[in-house]
């Protein structure tokens, strides 16, 4: 019987890449000045490059993006305190996410989300989510010291709601930071897809595979 059910933030509740692209564009427009003639292909193109899909942290991104383009006119410390205040305007919430969260809380169900990252910047993205009423828990990785997909972090997830780690489902895109680690820490686990196959040989597989975040509605044991 599942009496939990957690959630990665990025690219599963909320779809970053098309965000991220978004952000990235328009800072570059606000800051083209102070860049030096650089072009807005080529600074896009670099950070996103460098950032890694979001696996490569902003705080370490910014400088090395900096110093590779040449940038002067700017600081790093500037660029990256305007990408965590500005960037959550440009998320979108996945199809059926937000009133997925809130159907199971509805339902009495415990929800929480466990996401790697910045605290200000994850939390301002849940705010533009507008579902922090209907959730039991946050965990953000940088206000515990712990990361995905060590499973400690879920462990810590799993004891915030006052579950079993058996009896908690854990909805993430990523299979090895997210699927792994949760799998690794005794949850049940359900791959969103998210347009992407899962890696050759890589095991164990997630419980359960979805296309759409309200297909968790029907999840068996629920």
């Amino acid at each position: 019987m599942i009496k939990a059910v957690v959630f990665d933030l990025d690219e599963t509740l909320i779809l970053r890449s098309g965000a991220i692209r978004a952000f990235i564009k328009d800072q570059y427009a606000r800051f083209v000045s102070a860049l030096g003639g650089i072009g807005e292909a080529d600074y896009t193109g670099r950070f996103l490059e460098m950032e890694k899909n979001g696996v490569i942290g902003k705080d370490v991104v910014y400088p090395e993006f900096v110093k590779a383009l040449g940038i002067t006119g700017v600081s790093s410390d500037t660029l990256l305190a305007d990408y965590r205040q500005n960037y959550a305007n440009f998320i979108d919430p996945s199809p059926g996410a937000v009133e997925t969260v809130e159907a199971l809380h509805r339902s009495g169900m415990k929800t929480g989300i466990l996401t790697n990252g910045n605290v200000q910047v994850q939390n301002a993205k849940i705010d533009a989510l507008g579902i922090r009423d209907a959730l039991d828990m946050i965990v953000i990785s940088e206000a515990v010291g712990l990361k995905k997909p060590d499973p400690a972090i879920f462990a810590l997830a799993v004891a915030k709601l006052g579950v079993e780690a058996a009896s908690t489902l854990f909805v993430g895109d990523n299979p090895e930071v997210d699927i792994i680690g949760a799998a690794n820490a005794g949850l049940q686990t359900c791959w969103f897809r998210n347009g992407a196959t899962w890696p050759a040989g890589l095991l164990p597989k997630a419980d359960v595979d979805i296309d759409r975040i309200d297909e968790v509605l029907s999840y068996p044991g629920k």
